[in-house]
This record gives structure tokens, sequence and C-alpha cells, in this order.
């Protein structure tokens, strides 16, 4: 079949050669891709295999289900074949072969159910501009004679302005480096590099529809304070009214010579700018479902990172008591554009984050005090950052002998979906 109408799709080029993938949209989603099975091939002749086509299901969709066209209009598919070689965790997946070497999937609205490898405006079958001029997408079948097929994807290039990548060829391991992703692309939505860990689909489930989960390539993290300042008999004399934050120098030391503000400015290590490497290694493809089969690496370009990072402003004047709260659970959290999150490049920050603050401390008399250069870190065993999850720290304001410290109280990660809606539980660690 071919529409070239449909297909005048941006270059599939050899293998090592720079590609662009298109920035995303939104937010990394559950995207339901159906590999639904068909008797007919594209000429309408018979036959007893079973096509691999994909839809987009929008049946039975929750809060964290969104139709994937809403984000992005093509993506690019991977998929491998073979056997399932042992038993339990020592089962290996051998024998590997290439279904999908680098398959462009593309959205056309109402073409749904027009040929039998498309079945909810989703195609693959098809003419494509290459490298070398036009090349031909052919329609793939399951392989009833091995044990299972491995399928991931990525965001596509369609459309201008994207990144710049390389690959490795499959089966594995297979490796994708995509250039030049900065701080400021991962707090645009629409400039998201989006990805999938490999879906596994036993000989059981040929034909039955599959789940790929994309995820965000960036992290975000919240920053929270409340206080629990009481007297040595445990009555509540006092209340926290301002808490301000120093900024940080370049060469990561505090600066004092400058009055501080409600800006929080967090001291670590920071990507501004990075290499995004995604690995998928033979020990990824073991058969079976729920394997962490992807691993992910920011590599800081030179120049490319910083001692600091601003995550917004604590308004501690902005809420009805003018003070700040007296529970963990009502933290009052820093606001960033809008938003409590700061997104940041995924990486291991193994200097942790430290803030130093001026405390305002006001008692039921009206008096007031201030605790000067308070500092308080999060230790590097909790600045792990790995993509799509959500990180929030939380910081509690007590009474030393010395007077008022800020503490670490808590730290909680979360899975981050769709829409800003947290579904999973907080580990308090």
């Amino acid at each position: 079949m071919k529409n070239e109408s449909l297909h005048n799709m941006k270059s599939l080029m050899s293998f090592n050669t720079i590609r662009r993938i298109l920035p995303l949209g939104g937010c990394g989603i559950l995207f339901l891709f159906a590999f639904v099975a068909c008797t007919s091939d594209e000429d309408g002749n018979s036959d007893n295999r079973l096509p691999i086509t994909f839809s987009c299901s929008e049946d039975g969709v929750t809060r964290a289900e969104v139709s994937l066209s809403e984000f992005i209009s093509d993506f690019k598919v991977y998929g491998i074949n073979g056997d399932i070689s042992g038993s339990g965790n020592a089962a290996t997946f051998t024998k590997k072969n290439t279904v999908f070497p680098d398959y462009q999937v593309w959205h056309t609205e109402n073409l749904a159910n027009t040929t039998s490898t498309n079945t909810a405006n989703w195609e693959y079958v098809g003419t494509v501009e290459g490298a070398s001029g036009s090349e031909e997408q052919t329609i793939k079948y399951w392989d009833e004679k091995r044990d299972g097929h491995y399928f991931w994807a990525i965001g596509d290039f369609s459309k201008s302005g994207g990144y710049d990548y390389t690959e490795s060829t499959l089966p594995d391991p297979h490796v994708i480096e995509v250039e030049n992703i900065t701080q400021v692309d991962v707090q645009d939505d629409s400039k998201c590099l989006y990805f999938t860990k490999p879906k596994y689909v036993p000989k059981s489930k040929y034909g039955q529809p599959v789940t790929l989960t994309f995820l965000r390539y960036c992290s975000r993290i919240r920053i929270g304070f409340y206080e629990d300042i009481t007297q040595s008999g445990g009555d509540k004399r006092y209340k926290v009214v301002g808490v301000d934050f120093y900024r940080v120098n370049n060469d990561g030391t505090f600066n004092t010579n400058e009055l501080p503000t409600t800006n929080v400015c967090l001291r670590g290590y920071f990507v501004n700018e990075g290499k995004v490497r995604l690995t998928y290694t033979n020990a990824s493809f073991k058969g079976g479902d729920n394997i962490d089969n992807v691993t992910t690496e920011t590599v800081p370009v030179e120049n490319g990172t910083s001692k600091y990072m601003d995550f917004g402003v604590l308004n501690i004047a902005g809420t009805q008591s003018g003070a700040l709260p007296t529970s963990s659970s009502e933290a009052l959290f820093t606001t960033n554009n809008g938003s409590q999150y700061t997104k940041v490049l995924p990486y291991n920050n193994t200097e942790g984050l430290t803030l130093q603050c001026d405390i305002l401390v006001r008692n039921q008399n009206e008096s007031q005090f201030t605790q000067q250069n308070v500092l308080a870190s999060i230790p590097a065993h909790y600045t792990n950052w790995q993509p799509n999850q959500s990180y929030t720290y939380i910081f509690k304001i007590v009474t030393t002998p010395d007077g008022a410290a800020i503490i670490l109280a808590n730290v909680e990660v979360e899975s981050w979906k769709s829409d800003g809606l947290i579904e999973d539980e907080w580990h308090n660690w």
C-alpha cells in the first residue's frame, strides 16, 4: 500500500546517521497500542499470519491515560522476537531477531480501518523518504514459532526543531544517544523527550493489545517547609513569619554580601545541557513482565553544569495566618511559574542539596527575632534523580539550644502521573 500524501515523512536514515526527535507536547502518559489480529494482507489475499497493527485505545480511559495523538504525531518503534531459555530469574531471551528495526508510526485522522494495519488512525505500512531516496515500510507479523516479542519506542521526528540523535543496530545492545537536551527544554512540555521501557509479549498474548508506557526524560522537584517551635514546657509560644534565602555564587559559595530573598536557591550539582543515553542491553531482554529493562544516563557537555538552582518563591506572607504551617501534611511549598515543581534533567547529584537562610520568628507578644545564616542540607542519598519521577523535600524548623534551626524532616519520592495527578503512594525515607 502506498499513499504518498500520507507517507511523505521525514527521512529515515541508516545506522549511525544523525536523526531528529521532535519536541513532544504534554506530559508522559500511559499509551495503549493494540496489536490486533487480522487475516488479510494489504492486497486482500487470505493469510493465516497475524499482522502487527498499532492503535491507541481510548476505551476505559482513566485520568492517567489519554490519546497518544494529543501529544505526538508519530513515534519510532523498535521490536525483536526470540525464545526463552531457562526459567525464573535465570531465564534469558535468546535467538533474537529484529522485527521492527526503526519503523515510523504516524497518526492521521479519519483513516481508521482503511487498511489492515490501521485500526485507529495509526499506520506504519507505506513509503517514507529515506536518506538514499524512498524506502518502503512493509507489514510485520507475529512469529508463532518464537516464544515472545519485545517492543519499545521513542517520540519521533516529523516536526522541525527537534533533537539530533544517533543509534546502534538491533537487536542488542541497542543504544540511542540524544544530543543537546537543555535545562530550558525540560521546563517546556512541548520539548520534552519521551521514551519507553521494552514491553514483553509472550506467545499466549499474540494478537492482544500491548501497553507501552511513555516516560518523560526529566525529573521534577518541590521544596516544602513547616515549623514546630515550642517552649520547654511544650506550649506554643512562637511562629515563623519569614524565611529568606541566600543566593549561591557561581563557585558554589553562598552570597552573604547581598540581602537574602524569598526565592529558594539551593546549592548542588545541576546539568544545564547534556547528552541523553538510553541503553537496552542483553540483561534487559529477559522473558517476563515488570522488568526495569532500560538504563538512562545524562552526560553533561563541557561547561554544561551549574552549582545552584532557583526553586521558586516561599510565600509565607500570602498564607491565611501569615506564618508557616505547623504540620508536615500542611507544609508550604515554593512556587515556580505557578507550579510547586521545578523540572530538572535526571542526574545523580552526588553533592546533595544545601540552603542557607535567615528565619524570622515572632512570639505571642508580637516581639520578634531573626536567626541568621541557618544552614540545612539534603543528603546525596536522596538526590539521585531518575526520569519521570517526582521528588518532594520537606524541611522542618525547630528550636535548638542555640536558637532556631532548620532540619530535614522528610523526603518523599513519587511516580509522576499525567496532569499533575499523583496516583502512587508517597514513600517516606
